[in-house]
């Protein structure tokens, strides 16, 4: 049977409780049909958590709560922010506001936060009539060692984060921003600029951002490891070879490049001796072996030839845990590919020519498998899904499985690891194969997309009863969910 929902800890039900009890009582105290005084009940609300002895933690985890609950109506979360923010909270994580509460919630940052280490403000876009609130910020919250401020950032900014934030880390300047060379310098000076070593900056796929400016970053911040979105990285460190150092060292991890050349993939493994992930978008036929001395764990590569993949492997594939596969021309072998990398932990492949597993070889450790618009025949693909039995997670667009196929392959295999199955379309699937993965499956959370399969209403209807008298957190879903395409390409999330 499915996997049952876990007990949720106590902690976790008083946490929910006291949100609960917090929402509602400002709920209550804003509803328009009611004369009840706002102040009078923020004034109680925090008394109460006073005298209960409210630790930084409580006042944190509140905030995390109803910021990101969006059935709750932004005057509640709002209020809910002016109340619970003060000096002791460390993080802060606005989400997605209504324009009219832009102005009030940064006064409310710039008047309570002075404790922030970590700044997030994704959800409140900031524009030029409000910028000297986010001057303040700055100059009130010493502390940050974060902040995330995508589609605000300007070089008057930028210019205050550097005279004001000592402690900065991470900073995502990323979007399209009015960021030139001259707040790029004033960032390079900075009282951080020693201490950076995340800097999420530029749009991806476009060069908003001259590499020139990008290389006064590499330059002058020497523990930087990740530039994430800008996808120029490699002319930008081959500016720097060319016109500052042939001798330079960067602390680079991870890097994207566009439209890579042999030079600048040369100049990129001499120059990142750190180097543990790359991203190289349609890289020149014919230079992926520049790449033979570097022990990379994670490469995502679009637009490539396999046969020049597979050969790059047979260098660095013993280190190789990440591999992430779109538009590759010719034949990816999974079975040689097992052979020269057989450590992976994650394989994706979107939009491959063709995929084949000739070669009985199977993954030591294998999590991940994605396969989007890649052809493979169904024996092949029946035969590598039956020798992955370390699978966590399987996603395949479109299958010809019927329910014996699948019946032979978890029947008879035991995929006691498997916790998420996606097939968009398996017009072949009935109610007997999510009837076996239940029963065979004893970790899975997730069987999607079912609105592909041959189920009926009241196929899943009848499941969906029996789950729920059992008690079981697995999750048949029928609609289509974001990360399963080729939008699924995120920096943060798969790097």
């Amino acid at each position: 049977m499915a996997k049952k929902c876990p007990v949720r800890s106590l902690g976790d039900i008083c946490l929910a409780e006291l949100a609960n009890l917090v929402v509602s009582s400002i709920g209550y105290s804003l509803h328009p049909d009611l004369d009840n005084d706002i102040t009078v009940t923020m004034v109680e609300v925090n008394s109460y958590l006073e005298n209960c002895g409210a630790t930084s933690d409580i006042y944190q985890d509140l905030l995390r709560i109803i910021l990101a609950s969006d059935y709750l109506e932004a005057s509640i979360r709002f209020t809910c922010l002016q109340m619970l923010l003060n000096g002791s909270v460390q993080v802060l994580i606005t989400e997605i506001f209504p324009y009219s509460y832009y102005e009030k919630i940064l006064q409310v940052i710039a008047a309570q936060g002075s404790g922030l280490r970590t700044l997030n403000l994704k959800g409140v876009w900031v524009k030029e009539d409000h910028m000297h609130y986010m001057f303040e910020i700055i100059r009130k919250c010493p502390n940050l060692t974060k902040l995330c401020i995508p589609y605000i950032a300007n070089d008057d900014l930028l210019d205050v984060v550097a005279k004001y934030s000592k402690k900065l880390r991470i900073v995502d300047v990323s979007g399209e921003t009015d960021i030139t060379e001259i707040g790029i310098e004033s960032l390079c000076k900075g009282l951080s600029a020693s201490r950076l070593t995340m800097v999420d900056i530029g749009m991806l796929g476009e060069e908003n951002i001259c590499h020139s400016d990008i290389a006064m970053l590499l330059e002058n911040c020497p523990n930087l490891e990740n530039l994430a979105t800008y996808s120029f990285v490699g002319q930008a460190l081959k500016f720097v070879h060319d016109n500052v150092d042939q001798n330079f060292k960067s602390r680079l991890k991870y890097l994207h490049d566009t439209k890579t050349d042999i030079e600048t993939l040369e100049i990129i493994a001499k120059t990142c001796p750190n180097l543990e992930s790359i991203y190289l978008d349609s890289p020149n036929h014919g230079i992926l072996h520049k790449l033979d001395g570097t022990p990379l764990q994670k490469l995502k590569i679009y637009k490539f030839y396999c046969n020049e993949l597979m050969d790059l492997l047979e260098h660095i594939g013993g280190s190789m845990v990440h591999l992430t596969a779109i538009r590759g021309h010719g034949v990816l072998e999974l079975g040689r590919l097992a052979r020269l990398a057989p450590g992976l932990v994650d394989l994706d492949c979107y939009m491959m020519d063709m995929l084949s597993y000739n070669i009985d070889l199977r993954f030591d450790c294998l999590q991940g498998l994605e396969i989007l618009s890649s052809p493979i025949s169904l024996i092949s693909l029946k035969h590598f899904i039956c020798r992955s039995t370390t699978l966590r997670r399987l996603a395949i667009d479109t299958i010809a499985f019927g329910d014996e196929d699948m019946m032979s392959i978890f029947g008879e295999h035991e995929f006691v690891f498997l916790e998420d199955i996606w097939f968009t379309s398996a017009v072949n699937l009935t109610i007997a194969t999510v009837e076996l993965l239940m029963e065979k499956c004893p970790e899975l959370q997730s069987i999607g997309q079912l609105s592909g399969w041959a189920l009926t209403p009241d196929d899943l209807a009848l499941i969906r009863g029996l789950l729920k008298s059992g008690n079981s957190c697995l999750n048949l879903t029928t609609h289509a969910r974001d990360n399963l395409s080729l939008n699924n390409m995120g920096i943060e999330e798969a790097w």
